[in-house]
């Protein structure tokens, strides 16, 4: 490797120092847009973060809809239930009627043969 004069080792010295004046403003440039990226990410959590609360807040509201219309569905369901026991009740009634007519037929019947 040949062997640099002490003029030349100057100038390059020189370039490189030249080089380095420019380095604070490009670091405070970059400085300035990691601030404003830093602001406009916090921006778009906070956007972000307030639309998913407010899904979430909708969607518990549904489901709370959905819950009273249950509630109301059982409701009728149960009614519907009880009026089908008491008519359960009078079939039940009625077959015995039956049943007691049967054997009183049944009886006539034997006391005519």
């Amino acid at each position: 490797m040949e062997r640099l004069s002490l003029e030349r080792r100057v100038e390059i010295l020189e370039q490189h120092v030249e080089l380095l004046k420019d380095l604070p403003p490009r670091i405070t440039a970059v400085e300035v847009q990691i601030a404003q990226l830093r602001t406009d990410t916090n921006a778009g959590f906070s956007a972000l973060s307030y639309a998913i609360n407010r899904m979430h807040s909708e969607i518990m509201a549904r489901f709370e809809q959905i819950d009273r219309r249950f509630e109301a569905v059982d409701k009728r369901f149960e009614r519907i239930d009880n009026r089908l026991d008491a008519m359960d009740a009078r079939f039940d009634a009625m077959d015995r009627r039956f049943d007691a007519q049967d054997t009183e037929i049944a009886a006539i019947k034997q006391r005519l043969s």
